[in-house]
């Protein structure tokens, strides 16, 4: 007898997520770019997401895919929602606050929809009790996860049934090596912002090395970084927000980044990645990342200047480590991240493939 469950040519799949377009970060991204791979394949996806700002369309189409953005007060964002909820075959939920605010009530007078969820980051260290409570809450009530770093089995003690460290879209070939280093994300404590500067500092003046540096980001730091700067007179250029820092990356020997998507986009960059960490939870986020043998990856400014001296000294060195890490990154791509969705909405969702 045929099958009658959904093929991924008929497949309507809605994507929760907590922040999308035009916001930028890695969940950001990944929603993105897993979304390209599935339309791809001939499935249909829509993606919703809170409207963080009145200015933006409350729905508009971009890249494609229907966007609908949801009001912030819950009531009227459930009802944003429902007609969402009613054309799809398949939801998928991007960490638990979007499904907790915005699902919750179709999922217990929906039981038989199948919805899934992928857990991304985390929220601080040490990690919040009740961070952890919901997403176990969210874990029970999905049927299968995918989860963002192989850190998160370990630190919120489940088990995920995928495991992702995201993907990238490198170049065939690995872009020569670059000058002076490019910090990118947020200008707060837990990018150790700060801490990236203190080791530029201290290759100055320690190791007689000026790095240039460049700066793609915004945050509340930015202000006390730029002092920073001025006080020990480094080469530090302060971009703000950049929309695509590929060509920073590009054009850099050393990326100082830290988040999953980050890593792998340096490395497919050309770029050798330095990474700091102040907690054991950010340590195995690091190096629990596959590729972390690539990295630097250090627990003060003092050992990262130390290492990254001997890579600017070593240029054969930091050659071989660039171009092994880009060899790495050049497997890491998108096809295979939207492999493992389909793969679980097949083994727990009754996709037929």
């Amino acid at each position: 007898m045929p099958s009658t469950a959904p093929g991924p040519r008929n497949l309507r799949v809605l994507m929760l997520t907590s922040s999308y377009l035009p916001r930028l970060g890695g969940v950001e991204r990944h929603v993105r770019f897993v979304v390209r791979e599935l339309r791809q394949r001939g499935l249909e996806v829509r993606i919703a997401t809170p409207r963080w700002d009145d200015a933006w369309p409350a729905r508009e189409e971009v890249d494609g895919v229907e966007v609908t953005r949801l009001s912030l007060r819950g009531r009227a964002g459930r009802r944003d929602l429902a007609p969402l909820v009613e054309w799809a075959s398949l939801v998928h939920t991007h960490d638990a606050y979007p499904f907790l605010k915005y699902y919750l009530p179709s999922r217990l007078t929906r039981p038989r929809l199948p919805v899934f969820a992928t857990f991304h980051g985390y929220e601080g260290y040490p990690i919040p009790f009740e961070a952890k409570v919901l997403r176990r809450f969210v874990l029970w009530l999905t049927r299968g996860n995918v989860c963002a770093g192989a850190f998160i089995p370990k630190w919120y003690r489940f088990r995920c049934d995928h495991v992702t460290h995201g993907g990238v879209d490198a170049p065939t070939e690995r872009p020569a090596m670059g000058e002076g280093a490019v910090f990118v994300g947020r200008l707060e404590p837990d990018t150790s912002f700060l801490g990236y500067l203190e080791a530029v500092r201290r290759l100055k003046e320690e190791h007689g090395i000026d790095l240039p540096l460049g700066v793609c980001g915004s945050g509340s730091l930015r202000e006390e970084g730029e002092a920073f700067a001025r006080e020990h007179r480094l080469d530090v250029t302060f971009h703000g927000q950049v929309g695509d820092v590929g060509s920073y990356l590009a054009r850099a020997q050393f990326a100082c980044v830290s988040g999953l998507l980050g890593m792998l986009e340096a490395m497919a960059a050309g770029a050798i990645v330095l990474a700091l960490y102040d907690n054991p939870l950010k340590e195995d986020y690091l190096r629990l990342f596959p590729g972390a043998g690539h990295n630097v990856i250090a627990a003060s400014p003092a050992d990262l200047a130390e290492r990254a001296a001997a890579l600017v000294r070593s240029p054969g060195e930091g050659e071989a480590v660039a171009a092994r890490a880009s060899e790495f990154a050049r497997s890491q791509t998108w096809e295979r991240v939207a492999d493992l969705y389909v793969q679980l909405w097949a083994a727990k969702g009754g996709v037929a493939l």
